[in-house]
């Protein structure tokens, strides 16, 4: 979601003048910098680059360790949406109310479903789009059916009331820009008479790229942040079900697990593993990716497209990933992805590519190349941008 963000603010600035509003995340900052505030200033200064104002509001949750819990209790104390609860801020109002005051815009971007609580703020006759980095009423509603006992009836409800939010506001904004054909489709089962635009996820083919004269070794990869819980279950499934199987198979095979904010659980695997590693976050990626035999990628759950898939493919990386990772991309299993579900399944599949070189080697240039072909940022940007002139001129 928020590399999405970060991409589509990037290109539609070096197209639009941009003024940028945001929530700050101090949790996602805190495995990164040591200090957070310079970490939020360095970001400051970056998105000045491309924006022609930036202006940061803390999010409400950041002020206690306990606030997202306490957001969730008055969720069901109020009747409101957490997805609602959790955006709510004064101070972001008055920094929205404050642009608005000051500007006249041609469109306004919302970045999510729960943010259109300030639309209320827009002028009437200029456009909005709505960005849905997934159907949240869709995503909530698969982890329900991933969950049990009190969790359970918590997504469901919450479920519930987010899609109550869908039919409410889809239908009243401009636009509404979706990931994917699948997205699409889920949305307007949702709000019949919504206007929808499919604005895929991307990747930066100029940054992900493979060196030339890479080796390969016997290691398996996943990428993510790992407090996010599609991302927490995929590596804990690799940990306790996939690697088991494939360590017993190989006794020469590696397993490297890179994001902020590991399970704990994972990091006593590594503690008693010696070919089991939890990295954390990393300053480069690419090192870990090249040297990678496979990208894995058991994601179970979520919505929109998965980024660490394109940018595996973007990577030419061979990959075996589930079929739910690979959602709302253009992939076929065989050509440039191996889908698995179970756990034999992905160590039949990694151990394929390590013995057949024509298939791994077909499996990443066919990766490369749709990855250029489909999913440069560079022309979802472009595409974007003409529909929102689109929007504005009309």
């Amino acid at each position: 979601m928020l590399l999405r963000s970060y991409h589509l603010v990037r290109e539609l600035a070096v197209r639009n003048d941009l003024d940028l509003v945001a929530f700050t995340q101090r949790n996602l900052l805190s495995p990164i910098y040591a200090d957070v505030d310079q970490g939020l200033e360095e970001a400051r200064e970056h998105l000045s680059d491309y924006c022609r104002s930036v202006a940061f509001v803390p999010l409400p949750s950041d002020r206690s360790r306990w606030g997202r819990h306490a957001l969730a209790l008055r969720s069901l104390v109020t009747g409101s949406a957490y997805d609602l609860e959790w955006l709510t801020s004064p101070a972001y109002r008055a920094a929205v109310e404050a642009k608005i005051a000051r500007n006249i815009y041609d469109v306004v971007h919302v970045d999510t479903v729960g943010l259109m609580q300030y639309a209320d703020l827009v002028p009437r006759g200029v456009p909005i789009v709505l960005d849905h980095h997934n159907v949240e009423s869709h995503m909530l509603e698969r982890r329900a059916g991933r969950t049990s006992g009190w969790r359970r009836a918590f997504f469901t409800l919450q479920a519930r009331r987010v899609r109550a939010l869908e039919e409410r506001w889809c239908e009243t904004v401009a636009l509404n820009a979706v990931c994917s054909e699948m997205d699409a489709e889920r949305l307007t089962e949702i709000a019949p008479h919504a206007p929808v635009e499919v604005v895929p996820n991307g990747v930066d083919i100029e940054f992900f790229k493979p060196s030339s004269g890479r080796k390969r070794e016997r290691r398996i990869i996943f990428v993510g942040t790992l407090d996010w819980y599609p991302n927490t279950e995929a590596v804990r499934r690799i940990a306790h079900h996939i690697w088991p199987l494939l360590r017993d198979r190989d006794p020469e095979m590696h397993c490297d697990i890179i994001g902020g904010s590991p399970p704990e659980d994972l990091v006593e695997l590594a503690a008693r593993d010696d070919r089991f590693h939890v990295h954390g976050f990393v300053d480069d990626i690419h090192p870990w990716l090249e040297q990678a035999l496979a990208y894995v990628c058991p994601i179970r759950d979520g919505g929109g497209t998965k980024l660490k898939i394109l940018d595996a493919l973007a990577m030419s990386k061979a990959i075996v990933a589930d079929p739910i990772a690979c959602e709302g991309i253009d992939v076929t299993d065989g050509t440039n992805v191996l889908f698995a579900t179970e756990p034999d399944a992905y160590v039949e599949a990694i151990l394929r590519l390590r013995d057949d070189d024509e298939l791994r080697d077909q499996l990443e240039e066919n990766a490369r190349r749709l990855a250029v072909e489909r999913y440069s940022f560079r022309a979802v940007g472009d595409d974007f941008s003409r529909s929102l002139r689109a929007l504005a001129s009309a």
